[in-house]
């Protein structure tokens, strides 16, 4: 089965259609939940259990109690083929589920307690998944490779191996990422997957050397974000920011530079989370090698990790191939959003005032005190009024005359409005109010130095109430 598509052939239209599956009966059970029962014929029973694999809508309040139904009947149902069709289902209902079915196999044949249709002579953990990874029916083989992965039986990487070839996809993906969490080194073997056209299997591919931590396994890696097309390259960069390695991160940070803006504003979180992990890639040599290697671009690397510490990135925009997984694992924690804000900042400071228009940067910086994430907004109170501060002086040593705002944007003006507008949060008014001040003091003290006269205008009256004085 490839990216979640139903097998072929597969029968959910069961008889009662949806409006069988969508109606009430027995105790305010749905129909099909109903037909589960051991007094109804195999064939009626798998086709209930197909039906609870795609509820009608009207059925969603059931979800926990058809989930549970389904995970007794593919323990339990003395017929296979209506065992199968119950895993299939909970599938459907979330991978995850599959792992969980495969934990309760293994605690009931740890325990010696099998349901009455498994033989006394097979209730051995590592020999049931064995059994069912050879098993005709695609369901009992993705749950053998989870299983088999799971217990780490000693022959677990050779069996998972030879499910590379399976002509199902999930059990493919199951197959090698459990061949790496059983120890699997073999880098070659795991190569032919990660160009496959599947997505599910790309990014077991991937995690699968991602698990391996070895030097081999990292320069595939790094191959792939080079070389891969689009979906892999961007799986890639996704999965890196789990691996806590120079030469990982040294492939990160080439991909701020990749032609896909996906690509890129996956690698700048990534590049984040590494930083935030605080282990073998130190956030100053991260940060270092950017000043010197990304030089600020408007497009370029600052909007990156713009985008990340906005919470903005292409899959959470809703950009990515596969939908609501690739969503979920693109959402930025509270470090990793941190980080790359820290990391902005940190850019921009240090950025050629020449170089390009900041405006957008700081209309960024100016918004981002009123963040939700109280530390992003902090950080933004921090280094706007020394970039601003800095921007000025440099104006003001240029030999031409400078422009009404050398960073495009009327900073003190912006701030005065936010720090008024009742419809802000009492914080951010703060921070506003508090930036304006320390901006204050850094003119004035710029010229003291120069020992020239200055009165700060903040208001035109401000001047005449100066010299009245």
């Amino acid at each position: 089965m490839d990216d979640g598509a139903r097998p072929e052939g597969d029968a959910r239209s069961g008889s009662g259609g949806d409006a069988d599956r969508g109606s009430r009966g027995d105790g305010g059970r749905t129909p099909a939940l109903t037909r589960l029962g051991r007094r109804f014929e195999a064939e009626t029973r798998r086709e209930a259990a197909e039906a609870l694999g795609n509820p009608s809508g009207s059925m969603s309040a059931d979800e926990g109690r058809i989930v549970e139904a389904l995970f007794e009947t593919a323990l339990d149902d003395p017929d296979e083929s209506v065992r199968a069709a119950a895993i299939e289902s909970l599938y459907f209902h979330g991978d995850a589920h599959v792992d969980r079915l495969a934990a309760r196999v293994a605690d009931r044949r740890e325990s010696g307690e099998a349901a009455s249709h498994v033989s006394k002579a097979d209730s051995g953990v590592a020999e049931t998944f064995v059994r069912w990874l050879e098993s005709d029916r695609a369901a009992y083989r993705m749950v053998g490779a989870t299983g088999l992965a799971a217990v780490g039986a000693e022959s677990a990487t050779s069996r998972l191996r030879e499910a590379f070839d399976d002509d199902d996809a999930r059990v493919r993906a199951r197959a090698v990422e459990g061949y790496a969490r059983s120890g699997g080194e073999a880098v070659e073997a795991v190569r032919p997957l990660v160009n496959a056209p599947n997505g599910l299997v790309r990014g077991a591919a991937v995690d699968a050397l991602v698990a391996m931590d070895s030097d081999d396994a990292t320069e595939l890696l790094a191959l792939a974000a080079r070389r891969g097309n689009e979906r892999l390259r961007l799986t890639v960069v996704r999965r890196l920011g789990r691996l806590d390695r120079r030469d990982a991160a040294g492939v990160l940070l080439g991909s701020l530079a990749d032609p896909s803006e996906a690509v890129r504003r996956a690698a700048a979180a990534s590049v984040a989370a590494v930083i935030a992990e605080a282990g073998a890639v130190p956030a100053g040599d991260v940060r270092d090698r950017l000043l010197t290697e990304r030089p600020f671009e408007t497009d370029g690397v600052l909007a990156v990790f713009r985008a990340v510490a906005a919470e903005r990135t292409a899959a959470a925009r809703g950009g990515t191939e596969r939908g609501d997984a690739d969503r979920s694992e693109a959402r930025v924690d509270a470090e990793t959003r941190r980080y790359a804000a820290w990391l902005y900042c940190e850019l921009l400071e240090a950025a050629d005032p020449t170089a390009a228009d900041r405006s957008a940067a700081i209309e960024w910086l100016i918004e981002s005190l009123d963040h939700r994430d109280r530390l992003v907004a902090d950080l933004a109170a921090a280094y706007l009024p020394r970039i601003v501060a800095a921007a000025g002086a440099e104006a003001e040593g240029a030999d031409a005359d400078p422009p009404e705002s050398p960073l495009g944007v009327d900073v003190e003006r912006s701030l005065r409005e936010l720090a008024g507008d009742e419809a802000t949060s009492d914080a951010a008014r703060e921070r506003a109010r508090a930036v304006l001040r320390r901006l204050k003091r850094a003119v004035v003290e710029t010229a003291a130095d120069r020992h020239v006269e200055y009165v700060y205008v903040r208001w035109p009256a401000d001047y005449t109430e100066s010299r009245e004085e």
